[in-house]
This record gives C-alpha cells, sequence and structure tokens, in this order.
C-alpha cells in the first residue's frame, strides 16, 4: 500500500473542528500506515528542490535576457542549421564542393587529364587531353549515311578496327540545317591531332578559326587520302546554308540533291567546305574523337 503523508491528510479535512481533526487524524494513521515524510519531498519521491531548480533552468534557457542598455535579447547559442536572433542561418563551415585544380595531377570533374604540369605539347593541356581526327578510308554516298547518328557509328566503327582508344565517342564533321556540327562536338582545350601524331589545331577555337596547322588528309590507319569529304559545315563549324544536305543524309530521294563537301589537302576554310556535290557520290567523312 502506497504511504499517505501525514501533512497531505490534513488537508482532507479543513472545516472539522481540531478535536475532530485528531481523531480522524489518528483513525487514518491506524488503518493506513501515514508516515512522515522526507523534508523536501513530494508523493511521487521526487526532491522538491530539484524540480524547482528544473523549472527555473528550463525557463531561464528559454526566455530572452536584457543587456545592460535595457534592450532585449535571445541566448545565442546556436548548432548546425538553427537561425540566430539577427535572422542569420549558421551551419557548419563548408563552403560547398571543392573546384578542381587542373595541374595538382588529379583528375576531376569535367576534366578528361591532368598530368601535373602546363608542359604544352605532352599530349594534356588545360586538363584536356589530345583528340585524334581522322579522314575515313571507306567511302559514303551522301544520301545513304543513315544521318548524323549514322555518319557517327561509320567514325565509331573505323576507330574499333584501327584500335584506336575512345573508339566510341567518335563523332563525324557533319551538319544539318538544323543541327550544327560546332552544337554537336566538343570544345575542346586539347590538341587536334592526326593519327600519325601531326598537330591539327591547338584547341577547338584553332579548328574553326578558317585555318588549320596540317590537312586532315590521313585515316584511321595512318594512310594519305588526297579526297573530297562530306560536311555541310563552314569552317566555323556552322551549317554551310544553300547546300540541300542530301535530305540530312539520310533519304533516297536526296539522290538527285547535293551536299557541302570539303578539301582533304586543303588548310584553309575549304578544308571543311569548298562546294556542293552530288548526292550519289561517294565521298568520306572527317572524324573527330570527343
Amino acid at each position: 500500500m502506497r504511504p499517505v503523508c501525514a501533512s497531505s491528510v490534513v488537508l482532507i479535512f479543513p472545516l472539522l473542528s481540531g478535536g475532530c481533526v485528531i481523531e480522524k487524524i489518528d483513525a487514518i494513521i491506524a488503518e493506513r500506515g501515514v508516515t512522515d515524510c522526507p523534508s523536501g519531498t513530494g508523493e511521487s519521491g521526487t526532491s522538491l528542490d530539484t524540480a524547482t531548480d528544473t523549472s527555473t533552468s528550463t525557463s531561464t534557457s528559454s526566455s530572452s535576457h536584457t543587456s545592460g542598455d535595457g534592450s532585449g535579447s535571445s541566448d545565442t547559442s546556436t548548432t548546425s542549421g538553427e537561425t540566430t536572433s539577427e535572422g542569420t542561418e549558421t551551419g557548419s563551415s563548408s563552403t560547398g564542393p571543392a573546384v578542381p585544380v587542373c595541374g595538382n595531377g588529379i583528375v576531376e570533374a569535367d576534366e578528361i587529364c591532368d598530368d601535373g604540369n602546363a608542359t604544352p605539347g605532352d599530349g594534356c593541356q588545360e586538363c584536356a587531353k589530345d583528340s585524334i581526327v581522322f579522314i575515313t578510308s571507306e567511302i559514303y554516298q551522301g544520301f545513304a549515311l543513315g544521318g548524323l547518328y549514322g555518319a557517327d557509328q561509320h567514325c565509331r566503327s573505323l576507330a574499333a578496327k584501327a584500335e584506336l582508344p575512345r573508339f566510341l565517342t567518335f563523332k563525324a564533321w557533319l551538319s544539318t540545317p538544323t543541327m550544327s556540327a560546332a552544337d554537336r562536338l566538343l570544345h575542346s582545350k586539347g590538341r587536334y591531332v592526326l593519327v600519325n601524331g601531326l598537330v591539327v589545331a591547338q584547341n577547338w577555337d584553332g579548328l574553326t578559326s578558317g585555318t588549320i596547322e596540317n590537312p586532315i588528309m590521313v585515316d584511321e590507319q595512318s594512310q594519305t587520302k588526297d579526297t573530297r569529304a562530306w560536311t555541310g559545315t563552314l569552317a566555323s563549324g556552322q551549317p554551310a546554308l544553300g547546300s540541300e544536305f542530301c535530305d540530312d543524309w539520310d533519304d533516297d530521294s536526296g539522290l538527285l540533291k547535293f551536299g557541302g563537301t570539303g578539301l582533304s589537302i586543303n588548310t584553309d576554310a575549304a578544308w571543311s567546305f569548298f562546294d556542293q556535290g552530288p548526292c550519289g557520290s561517294e565521298l568520306r567523312l572527317y572524324c573527330i574523337e570527343q
């Protein structure tokens, strides 16, 4: 049976006379075994002093305090992600993801290579590797290329047979009226080189400047091809408007039409666009590693 404090019993009979109260208390003591409660505790056995301290501490920590000048301010202790009284969000000291550093020897983010130096001509410059360029050893009719996708696949197939690295990344230097080579291809900061190592351009800007350093007349097998290539593209990488693009390089109806071509022996703008050629002609493609 739970003991009842005598001090609590007195409160049960506040309206009884003094003698009656004593008699009632004696009866309860005899019946229930009422004992004197330890000083400073309640019925639950919890220290009243402790309860008071807890309440006071909680109230103090959650309320505002007044500074010496009479202005009120909230406690400024915060944890990560909380907002201070001034409305400034506090968080961790992190400033976001680390920015990749070209030249630290670690390939990061969109870097293709990082050889830890700024030495030109070593196959990696500005964290972009050399991109291989070749003219195809095979010839294709302009209206039967299979569109831009089909032309890209021709490049990849030949690159794979020649065991060129990253052969799946090759794309054709080819445009349609609605899709330019400049939009399709990666604008690399690295050099564009032939299979035999000769440099075509120092970077994308050099490739599209209107003048290249060496003609693109070496195929994937490092054989020389002095010929024409289907391009439909100006030296700037934009579509050669006015060309019929052999019906987007993918339709029998283009058999009697024309498409833009370039001269592989040239290093001026004619390397990309020289004139129109009948779509039934069998010409080559320029292929560029991405």
